[in-house]
Protein backbone atom coordinates (compact mmCIF):
# COMPACT_ATOMS: atom_id res chain seq x y z
CA UNK A 1 0.00 0.00 0.00
CA UNK A 2 2.70 2.63 0.50
CA UNK A 3 3.12 3.28 -3.36
CA UNK A 4 -0.48 3.62 -3.85
CA UNK A 5 -1.31 5.47 -6.69
CA UNK A 6 -3.23 9.05 -6.48
CA UNK A 7 -7.00 8.63 -6.57
CA UNK A 8 -8.83 11.06 -8.63
CA UNK A 9 -12.43 10.80 -7.33
CA UNK A 10 -12.33 8.95 -3.61
CA UNK A 11 -9.00 9.43 -2.34
CA UNK A 12 -6.59 7.09 -0.83
CA UNK A 13 -7.96 7.06 2.82
CA UNK A 14 -11.62 6.54 1.42
CA UNK A 15 -10.42 3.18 -0.50
CA UNK A 16 -8.01 2.22 1.90
CA UNK A 17 -11.13 2.15 4.53
CA UNK A 18 -13.08 0.56 2.01
CA UNK A 19 -10.99 -2.44 1.14
CA UNK A 20 -9.52 -2.85 5.49
CA UNK A 21 -13.62 -2.58 6.10
CA UNK A 22 -14.38 -5.70 3.88
CA UNK A 23 -11.24 -7.48 3.94
CA UNK A 24 -10.40 -6.80 0.38
CA UNK A 25 -6.94 -7.58 -0.71
CA UNK A 26 -5.07 -3.80 -1.89
CA UNK A 27 -3.47 -5.44 -4.94
CA UNK A 28 -2.98 -8.64 -6.73
CA UNK A 29 0.12 -10.42 -5.26
CA UNK A 30 1.74 -12.15 -8.70
CA UNK A 31 5.54 -13.05 -7.26
CA UNK A 32 5.66 -13.09 -3.66
CA UNK A 33 5.23 -9.06 -3.73
CA UNK A 34 8.26 -9.01 -5.65
CA UNK A 35 5.27 -8.30 -8.39
CA UNK A 36 1.87 -7.14 -7.54
CA UNK A 37 -0.74 -6.32 -10.07
CA UNK A 38 -2.83 -3.15 -9.06
CA UNK A 39 -5.83 -0.67 -10.31
CA UNK A 40 -9.50 0.73 -10.75
CA UNK A 41 -12.01 -0.08 -12.71
CA UNK A 42 -14.04 3.84 -12.27
CA UNK A 43 -15.39 6.46 -14.22
CA UNK A 44 -18.88 9.04 -13.86
CA UNK A 45 -21.42 10.31 -16.13
CA UNK A 46 -21.71 14.44 -15.56
CA UNK A 47 -24.80 16.06 -16.76
CA UNK A 48 -23.44 19.83 -16.99
CA UNK A 49 -25.37 23.13 -16.85
CA UNK A 50 -22.81 26.07 -17.82
CA UNK A 51 -24.35 29.13 -16.84
CA UNK A 52 -23.18 31.47 -19.39
CA UNK A 53 -25.65 32.71 -21.65
CA UNK A 54 -26.81 31.20 -24.66
CA UNK A 55 -24.45 27.94 -23.00
CA UNK A 56 -25.54 24.20 -24.10
CA UNK A 57 -26.46 21.71 -21.35
CA UNK A 58 -23.92 18.42 -21.62
CA UNK A 59 -23.54 14.77 -20.44
CA UNK A 60 -20.40 13.60 -20.67
CA UNK A 61 -18.83 9.89 -19.66
CA UNK A 62 -15.88 9.85 -18.02
CA UNK A 63 -13.26 6.77 -17.73
CA UNK A 64 -10.64 6.28 -15.21
CA UNK A 65 -9.57 2.81 -15.13
CA UNK A 66 -5.99 2.01 -14.81
CA UNK A 67 -4.11 -0.36 -14.22
CA UNK A 68 -0.14 -0.81 -12.89
CA UNK A 69 2.51 -3.37 -11.64
CA UNK A 70 4.43 -2.67 -8.70
CA UNK A 71 7.10 -4.72 -6.80
CA UNK A 72 8.79 -4.64 -3.42
CA UNK A 73 12.44 -6.73 -3.60
CA UNK A 74 14.75 -8.15 -0.85
CA UNK A 75 17.97 -9.66 -1.42
CA UNK A 76 20.09 -11.67 1.02
CA UNK A 77 23.05 -10.09 0.55
CA UNK A 78 21.96 -6.71 -0.34
CA UNK A 79 20.34 -4.72 2.46
CA UNK A 80 17.99 -2.04 0.59
CA UNK A 81 14.90 -3.26 -0.73
CA UNK A 82 14.20 -2.66 -4.65
CA UNK A 83 11.25 -0.69 -5.06
CA UNK A 84 9.55 -0.37 -8.70
CA UNK A 85 6.72 0.29 -10.00
CA UNK A 86 4.93 1.33 -13.79
CA UNK A 87 1.29 3.21 -13.57
CA UNK A 88 -1.19 3.49 -16.72
CA UNK A 89 -2.91 6.10 -17.67
CA UNK A 90 -6.83 6.16 -17.53
CA UNK A 91 -8.44 4.43 -20.00
CA UNK A 92 -10.16 7.25 -21.32
CA UNK A 93 -8.67 7.63 -24.96
CA UNK A 94 -7.29 11.45 -24.52
CA UNK A 95 -4.80 11.45 -26.96
CA UNK A 96 -1.70 12.82 -26.20
CA UNK A 97 -0.26 16.50 -26.70
CA UNK A 98 3.16 17.31 -26.02
CA UNK A 99 1.96 20.96 -25.44
CA UNK A 100 -0.35 19.76 -23.36
CA UNK A 101 1.15 17.22 -21.26
CA UNK A 102 -0.78 17.25 -17.98
CA UNK A 103 -3.42 15.48 -20.54
CA UNK A 104 -1.00 12.60 -20.69
CA UNK A 105 -2.77 10.77 -17.78
CA UNK A 106 -5.46 10.19 -19.98
CA UNK A 107 -4.59 8.44 -22.96
CA UNK A 108 -4.35 5.25 -21.49
CA UNK A 109 -0.41 5.03 -21.95
CA UNK A 110 1.62 2.56 -19.78
CA UNK A 111 3.84 4.27 -17.54
CA UNK A 112 1.89 7.79 -17.77
CA UNK A 113 1.58 7.88 -14.02
CA UNK A 114 3.58 7.30 -11.36
CA UNK A 115 6.84 4.79 -12.38
CA UNK A 116 9.66 4.77 -11.04
CA UNK A 117 12.69 2.54 -9.72
CA UNK A 118 14.41 2.86 -5.90
CA UNK A 119 16.20 1.80 -2.86
CA UNK A 120 14.07 1.92 0.15
CA UNK A 121 16.28 1.35 3.81
CA UNK A 122 15.08 0.30 7.04
CA UNK A 123 14.58 3.00 9.43
CA UNK A 124 15.56 6.07 7.30
CA UNK A 125 13.36 5.67 3.92
CA UNK A 126 13.26 5.88 0.01
CA UNK A 127 15.05 7.45 -2.87
CA UNK A 128 13.42 6.64 -5.61
CA UNK A 129 13.51 8.16 -9.66
CA UNK A 130 11.66 8.21 -12.70
CA UNK A 131 7.70 9.95 -12.84
CA UNK A 132 6.55 10.77 -9.81
CA UNK A 133 4.73 13.67 -7.63
CA UNK A 134 6.29 16.72 -6.41
CA UNK A 135 6.66 16.38 -2.59
CA UNK A 136 4.37 19.36 -1.69
CA UNK A 137 2.01 18.33 -4.09
CA UNK A 138 0.37 15.20 -2.70
CA UNK A 139 -1.15 17.27 0.43
CA UNK A 140 -2.76 19.94 -2.53
CA UNK A 141 -4.63 16.58 -4.01
CA UNK A 142 -5.53 14.95 -1.17
CA UNK A 143 -7.22 15.62 1.38
CA UNK A 144 -8.19 19.21 0.06
CA UNK A 145 -9.00 18.75 -3.47
CA UNK A 146 -11.81 15.71 -3.03
CA UNK A 147 -15.11 15.77 -4.21
CA UNK A 148 -14.59 17.65 -7.10
CA UNK A 149 -12.33 20.83 -5.63
CA UNK A 150 -9.21 20.54 -7.60
CA UNK A 151 -9.97 23.06 -10.42
CA UNK A 152 -10.32 26.10 -8.23
CA UNK A 153 -7.71 24.70 -5.17
CA UNK A 154 -5.54 22.54 -7.06
CA UNK A 155 -4.48 24.01 -10.59
CA UNK A 156 -6.08 27.01 -11.02
CA UNK A 157 -4.16 30.67 -10.63
CA UNK A 158 -4.58 33.99 -12.09
CA UNK A 159 -1.16 35.05 -11.53
CA UNK A 160 0.80 33.09 -14.43
CA UNK A 161 2.56 30.85 -12.61
CA UNK A 162 4.24 27.10 -13.46
CA UNK A 163 3.52 24.55 -11.23
CA UNK A 164 4.44 20.77 -12.05
CA UNK A 165 2.81 18.17 -9.72
CA UNK A 166 3.67 14.82 -11.38
CA UNK A 167 6.44 15.06 -13.49
CA UNK A 168 9.16 13.14 -15.32
CA UNK A 169 12.65 13.36 -14.57
CA UNK A 170 11.54 13.53 -10.63
CA UNK A 171 14.10 12.43 -7.62
CA UNK A 172 12.22 12.13 -4.82
CA UNK A 173 12.87 11.13 -0.96
CA UNK A 174 10.03 9.55 1.27
CA UNK A 175 11.30 9.37 5.27
CA UNK A 176 10.39 6.59 7.46
CA UNK A 177 7.72 7.33 9.88
CA UNK A 178 9.39 8.75 12.87
CA UNK A 179 7.04 8.45 15.59
CA UNK A 180 3.71 9.93 12.96
CA UNK A 181 6.37 12.60 11.86
CA UNK A 182 7.53 11.77 8.15
CA UNK A 183 9.34 13.83 5.49
CA UNK A 184 9.21 14.31 1.49
CA UNK A 185 11.59 16.11 -0.79
CA UNK A 186 11.86 16.00 -4.26
CA UNK A 187 14.06 17.65 -6.89
CA UNK A 188 12.86 17.88 -10.63
CA UNK A 189 12.87 19.96 -13.99
CA UNK A 190 16.42 19.56 -15.05
CA UNK A 191 16.29 17.73 -18.11
CA UNK A 192 16.64 20.64 -19.81
CA UNK A 193 19.05 22.51 -17.23
CA UNK A 194 19.86 22.46 -13.75
CA UNK A 195 19.32 26.15 -13.94
CA UNK A 196 15.55 25.27 -13.86
CA UNK A 197 15.47 23.21 -11.36
CA UNK A 198 12.62 22.80 -8.77
CA UNK A 199 12.06 21.51 -5.62
CA UNK A 200 9.66 20.93 -2.80
CA UNK A 201 10.14 19.69 0.49
CA UNK A 202 7.03 19.20 2.51
CA UNK A 203 6.44 16.94 5.91
CA UNK A 204 3.72 15.93 7.82
CA UNK A 205 2.67 14.37 11.94
CA UNK A 206 -0.09 12.14 12.29
CA UNK A 207 -1.98 10.90 15.85
CA UNK A 208 -4.67 9.50 16.71
CA UNK A 209 -6.90 12.67 16.56
CA UNK A 210 -5.54 15.01 14.00
CA UNK A 211 -2.73 15.25 10.55
CA UNK A 212 -1.31 18.68 10.30
CA UNK A 213 1.15 18.70 7.32
CA UNK A 214 3.44 21.76 5.67
CA UNK A 215 4.81 21.98 2.41
CA UNK A 216 6.80 24.58 -0.08
CA UNK A 217 7.66 24.43 -3.43
CA UNK A 218 9.69 26.19 -6.21
CA UNK A 219 10.40 26.47 -9.73
CA UNK A 220 13.31 28.49 -10.94
CA UNK A 221 12.35 27.98 -14.50
CA UNK A 222 11.52 30.81 -16.80
CA UNK A 223 8.71 30.33 -18.42
CA UNK A 224 8.25 32.25 -21.88
CA UNK A 225 5.45 33.02 -24.64
CA UNK A 226 7.04 32.90 -28.62
CA UNK A 227 4.27 34.52 -31.02
CA UNK A 228 5.53 34.10 -34.88
CA UNK A 229 3.79 36.95 -37.37
CA UNK A 230 4.34 36.96 -41.24
CA UNK A 231 5.61 40.41 -42.01
CA UNK A 232 7.05 42.19 -44.93
CA UNK A 233 10.78 43.06 -45.08
CA UNK A 234 12.43 43.49 -48.54
CA UNK A 235 9.34 43.11 -50.46
CA UNK A 236 9.42 39.41 -49.07
CA UNK A 237 6.98 37.76 -46.64
CA UNK A 238 9.06 36.64 -43.68
CA UNK A 239 8.21 35.07 -40.54
CA UNK A 240 9.04 36.96 -37.62
CA UNK A 241 9.09 35.92 -34.09
CA UNK A 242 8.71 37.65 -30.79
CA UNK A 243 9.27 35.81 -27.49
CA UNK A 244 8.16 37.59 -24.10
CA UNK A 245 9.04 36.17 -20.99
CA UNK A 246 5.96 35.63 -18.68
CA UNK A 247 8.16 34.82 -15.40
CA UNK A 248 11.22 33.69 -13.68
CA UNK A 249 10.23 31.34 -11.18
CA UNK A 250 7.07 30.30 -9.26
CA UNK A 251 6.15 29.30 -5.72
CA UNK A 252 3.61 27.91 -3.11
CA UNK A 253 3.35 27.57 0.09
CA UNK A 254 0.80 25.14 1.62
CA UNK A 255 -0.38 24.36 5.40
CA UNK A 256 -2.86 22.33 6.20
CA UNK A 257 -4.77 19.06 8.71
CA UNK A 258 -7.14 16.69 9.25
CA UNK A 259 -8.93 16.37 12.53
CA UNK A 260 -10.40 12.44 13.16
CA UNK A 261 -13.36 12.60 15.58
CA UNK A 262 -14.50 9.46 15.19
CA UNK A 263 -17.01 9.07 12.00
CA UNK A 264 -16.37 12.80 10.91
CA UNK A 265 -13.84 13.91 9.44
CA UNK A 266 -12.79 17.50 9.19
CA UNK A 267 -9.79 18.90 6.66
CA UNK A 268 -8.74 22.84 6.12
CA UNK A 269 -5.95 24.23 4.32
CA UNK A 270 -4.37 27.00 2.79
CA UNK A 271 -2.20 27.88 0.09
CA UNK A 272 -0.13 30.80 -0.96
CA UNK A 273 0.93 31.26 -4.48
CA UNK A 274 3.14 33.63 -6.30
CA UNK A 275 5.69 34.35 -9.35
CA UNK A 276 8.34 36.43 -10.20
CA UNK A 277 7.49 38.98 -12.94
CA UNK A 278 9.53 41.79 -14.39
CA UNK A 279 7.62 44.45 -12.26
CA UNK A 280 7.82 42.33 -8.80
CA UNK A 281 5.34 39.45 -7.48
CA UNK A 282 2.61 38.45 -8.49
CA UNK A 283 0.41 36.48 -5.38
CA UNK A 284 -2.63 34.74 -4.61
CA UNK A 285 -4.01 32.84 -1.74
CA UNK A 286 -6.10 29.64 -2.00
CA UNK A 287 -8.30 27.72 0.42
CA UNK A 288 -9.94 24.83 0.73
CA UNK A 289 -12.51 22.90 4.02
CA UNK A 290 -14.27 19.81 3.57
CA UNK A 291 -16.56 17.80 6.33
CA UNK A 292 -17.30 13.86 5.96
CA UNK A 293 -19.38 11.30 8.62
CA UNK A 294 -19.56 7.85 7.67
CA UNK A 295 -22.91 6.63 8.62
CA UNK A 296 -22.78 2.40 9.77
CA UNK A 297 -19.35 2.14 7.97
CA UNK A 298 -21.14 2.72 4.77
CA UNK A 299 -22.67 5.62 3.98
CA UNK A 300 -20.57 8.75 3.01
CA UNK A 301 -21.83 12.17 3.78
CA UNK A 302 -19.57 14.97 2.29
CA UNK A 303 -19.34 18.41 1.74
CA UNK A 304 -16.41 20.83 0.56
CA UNK A 305 -16.20 24.58 -0.42
CA UNK A 306 -12.45 26.08 -1.97
CA UNK A 307 -11.91 29.43 -3.55
CA UNK A 308 -9.59 31.73 -4.04
CA UNK A 309 -8.86 35.58 -3.76
CA UNK A 310 -8.43 38.09 -6.61
CA UNK A 311 -5.12 37.57 -7.55
CA UNK A 312 -2.66 40.73 -6.71
CA UNK A 313 -0.83 41.56 -9.84
CA UNK A 314 2.88 43.46 -9.39
CA UNK A 315 2.15 47.56 -10.59
CA UNK A 316 -1.40 47.07 -10.55
CA UNK A 317 -2.93 45.64 -7.75
CA UNK A 318 -5.79 43.37 -7.22
CA UNK A 319 -6.80 42.09 -10.96
CA UNK A 320 -10.58 42.06 -10.91
CA UNK A 321 -12.49 38.67 -11.88
CA UNK A 322 -9.71 36.48 -10.58
CA UNK A 323 -11.22 34.98 -7.60
CA UNK A 324 -12.91 31.82 -7.47
CA UNK A 325 -15.13 29.67 -5.37
CA UNK A 326 -16.26 25.82 -5.43
CA UNK A 327 -19.08 24.54 -3.43
CA UNK A 328 -19.62 20.25 -3.66
CA UNK A 329 -21.46 17.87 -1.63
CA UNK A 330 -21.43 13.84 -2.02
CA UNK A 331 -23.22 10.88 -1.30
CA UNK A 332 -20.93 8.07 -1.60
CA UNK A 333 -21.93 4.01 -0.46
CA UNK A 334 -19.17 2.14 0.09
CA UNK A 335 -19.15 -1.78 -0.81
CA UNK A 336 -16.31 -4.29 -0.95
CA UNK A 337 -13.49 -3.03 -2.95
CA UNK A 338 -16.18 -0.53 -4.43
CA UNK A 339 -17.03 3.05 -4.18
CA UNK A 340 -20.77 4.11 -5.60
CA UNK A 341 -20.96 7.90 -5.51
CA UNK A 342 -23.26 10.69 -6.34
CA UNK A 343 -22.00 14.65 -6.51
CA UNK A 344 -23.50 17.96 -6.93
CA UNK A 345 -21.04 20.45 -7.78
CA UNK A 346 -21.16 23.76 -7.90
CA UNK A 347 -18.60 26.55 -9.61
CA UNK A 348 -18.51 30.51 -9.45
CA UNK A 349 -15.09 31.22 -11.88
CA UNK A 350 -13.36 34.35 -11.98
CA UNK A 351 -15.75 36.37 -10.24
CA UNK A 352 -18.58 38.47 -11.42
CA UNK A 353 -17.71 36.92 -14.72
CA UNK A 354 -20.49 34.03 -16.27
CA UNK A 355 -17.90 31.89 -18.49
CA UNK A 356 -16.70 29.33 -16.23
CA UNK A 357 -19.72 29.05 -14.11
CA UNK A 358 -21.31 26.46 -14.30
CA UNK A 359 -23.67 23.28 -12.02
CA UNK A 360 -22.77 19.53 -12.39
CA UNK A 361 -24.30 16.81 -11.44
CA UNK A 362 -22.23 13.26 -10.76
CA UNK A 363 -23.37 9.89 -10.63
CA UNK A 364 -20.13 7.32 -10.63
CA UNK A 365 -18.82 4.12 -9.90
CA UNK A 366 -15.13 3.07 -8.56
CA UNK A 367 -13.74 -0.61 -8.25
CA UNK A 368 -10.49 -1.44 -6.29
CA UNK A 369 -7.76 -4.21 -6.78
Amino acid sequence: MENMFKRTLLGAAIATAAMASTGANAAIDLLDGNVQLYGQAAGFVQYGVPKAKGSDDTVTATIESRIGFKGAVEFDNFAPTLLWQVEGGNANNGGYNPDESWKHVDNGAFGARDTFLGLQFDGIGSIKYGRQLVAAYNYVDWPHSNPGLGNVFDWNNDIGATFEDRTNNNLRFDSANFGGFNVQATLSNMATSTDNIAYSIAASYSADMFSVHAGYYNNGADTSTTVTEQVIENNKVVDKSTTTVNNTGSQYSIVGGSLFLGDITLTAAGKYMTTDVTAGTNSQWAWSTTAQYVHNGQWVYKVGYAGTTEADIAGKGKKADTDDTAITARLGYLLPSTYLFTDIRHYNMNGGTEGGDSTNLLMGIEYYF
